[in-house]
């Protein structure tokens, strides 16, 4: 078994929407992707932030950015369908880490901002995780099944690679799972409470703010039996409307 921990979702960064989805004390959040950037749909397979409106302004009315109103996005994972892919060096770490491995595992989680009242405060949380066995290449998927995934939807993306989760035990977390605090560096890291009983993670300190290689778990099975003791509750759709 091996298990990875992967950043996904609308962040602050300027490739990645510059805005956060919000999140309340209590778990719930939104979930919504990054924009399309570079890339160019399948005809008919256009994916669009509308969908992720109501959720957000269930939070705060009016809070969902203009700018991102009615525009292109790159909806992956896509947890309606279980799926995640990725593309280029990244795609190439990903496959080459999972390759003949078994039970294998990626945990998500995404910079939040939690709202309370007029206080804006960034949460590191996890929000899904997915059990797989294998990862498919972007051409052997068949067009019956290009509807599923971010990069089965865009042209040209053949050496993309795209992972199906399980059905049992893989979704979108009903109420996100706070795992980041921020050093006096000003980075965010893994909880100090938390990688002993994960069993730690590849990088340094458990540092988990941006990385060009993706954490690894040290202990995979430990990391699932810390989930398990959180009671998760997964749903296979991307938003749950408040």
């Amino acid at each position: 078994m091996k298990g990875l921990l992967v950043r996904v979702g609308i962040d602050k960064g300027k490739k990645n929407g510059c805005w956060n989805a919000p999140c309340r004390a209590d778990g719930s959040f939104c979930y919504v992707p990054i924009p399309i950037g570079q890339g160019v749909f399948r005809a008919g397979f256009e994916t669009t932030y509308d969908e992720f409106e109501n959720c957000c302004n269930g939070f705060a009315q009016g809070i969902f950015p203009a700018q991102l109103q009615g525009t292109h996005c790159h909806l992956d994972p896509d947890f309606r369908f279980l799926s995640y892919g990725d593309t280029g060096n990244k795609a190439t770490r990903i496959r080459d880490f999972f390759r003949d491995s078994q039970d294998n595992f990626i945990a998500f989680y995404a910079g939040l901002k939690q709202i309370a009242g007029n206080s804006r405060t960034l949460v590191y949380a996890i929000i899904g995780l997915y059990r797989f066995r294998n990862v498919q290449l972007v051409r052997d998927i068949p067009p019956g099944q290009w509807d599923r995934n971010a990069h089965t939807r865009l042209a040209d993306r053949e050496d993309d690679i795209v992972i199906f989760a399980d059905q049992n035990g893989s979704g979108r977390l009903r109420k996100s799972i706070p795992i980041g605090e921020q050093h006096d560096n000003k980075h965010y890291y893994v909880r100090n409470n938390l990688l002993q009983p994960w069993g730690g993670i590849s990088t340094k300190n458990g540092w988990i703010q941006r990385s060009g290689g993706l954490p690894k778990f040290n202990d995979p099975e430990l990391f699932l039996r810390w989930l398990e003791a959180q009671n998760p509750q997964f749903v296979q759709q991307n938003n749950i409307v408040q």
